[in-house]
């Protein structure tokens, strides 16, 4: 997908080096294009997967000074340093390809080192500047926030009635990431692997859909034993104590992403088990991820898949049609 055997392989590997070039530059020196940062991992993923180790590396490597001198440039160095700290993460994936290592397993390597790798980060950053970083991004948080409905009131286009419920909504919401800010970090890191791995292979398969045997994602599965932290979330939540009922929005928020995640898998392989066209997939997704009741039922799916088991039936049907073949 992202580039096709062509008339060399030099042209080729050129042509490599500016795409990744170009993934990384954008995130960091275009305002409002901050969130693909999380791409970061993939064109090492993908490359990597393709070219090699050796050539992959070429082809970061290069990329890399490319996005460094345009960062230095512009001012914008340290958002590309920051955002290097995600680049090991397509390095492992590409680890656990090579090795033919299940998706599940590659994913919990690149989790684990993304957590330890921030962690570590930011008792550095704390040691060096003496601020706690943590801190210092829930309040840049809150001052976004905050700074939005600054602009909603200075822009003169809302009614005084309109000013006054839109800031009622930004001052819930500023306590609401207050509250589940821990959640949303660790969310962030469980979707930036996810992202990555999943697209990875999806590229992966449309380059040579022979070339890889590994698990697909719509037979993604979590470990059952994770019922048992739902559960207790759930008891955390009821129980008449303000920092278990904290503690417990905590673990369900990230316990929801992690099953609304096999919940996909599971609308994944039931749409390709019915043979649906693109365009209505297309439109599925579109209609579940609009509406927050939708985002509800296809965790919920996720979560029932463990005493129903939604994809047993295909995936006998696979066995039969390959040992007919």
């Amino acid at each position: 997908m992202f580039l096709r055997s062509g008339t060399s392989r030099q042209t080729e590997i050129i042509g490599a080096i500016a795409v990744t070039a170009l993934i990384f530059t954008v995130s960091t020196v275009f305002a409002g294009l901050e969130w693909l940062h999380c791409l970061m991992p993939l064109p090492a993923y993908y490359f990597l997967s393709v070219y090699g180790q050796k050539h992959g590396t070429i082809i970061i490597a290069g990329a890399l000074a490319i996005a460094g001198g345009i960062t230095f440039l512009t001012g914008t160095l340290p958002g590309l340093l920051f955002s290097l700290t995600l680049l090991p993460v397509g390095f492992i994936l590409a680890k656990a390809d090579r090795k033919n290592e299940s998706a599940q397993r590659g994913m919990l390597k690149g989790i684990g080192y993304l957590v330890l790798a921030w962690l570590v980060m930011g008792w550095l950053i704390g040691l060096a500047t003496q601020i706690n970083p943590y801190v210092e991004l829930r309040q840049s948080v809150d001052k976004g926030l905050e700074a939005t409905f600054t602009l909603y009131r200075d822009s003169g286009r809302f009614p005084a009635g309109d000013l006054e419920e839109i800031k009622s909504f930004i001052t819930q919401l500023r306590k609401q990431v207050a509250t589940l800010f821990p959640a949303l970090l660790v969310t962030s890191i469980l979707f930036t692997v996810w992202l990555n791995s999943v697209f990875g292979q999806w590229l992966l398969k449309k380059r040579d859909s022979s070339r890889t045997s590994r698990e697909e994602f719509r037979n993604w599965r979590l470990p059952e034993f994770l019922v048992w932290p739902v559960i207790m979330a759930g008891i955390a939540f009821l129980i008449p104590n303000e920092k278990l009922n904290i503690l417990g929005l905590n673990v369900g928020l990230v316990l929801l992403v992690l099953y609304l995640s096999q919940g996909l898998a599971i609308v994944s392989s039931m749409m390709r088990k019915w043979s649906l066209p693109l365009a209505i997939r297309a439109i599925t997704y579109g209609l579940l991820f609009l509406q927050i009741y939708g985002l509800g039922f296809v965790a919920a799916l996720g979560l029932a898949d463990v005493w129903v088991d939604f994809r047993k039936p295909r995936r006998k049907n696979d066995v039969d049609d390959t040992s007919v073949s």
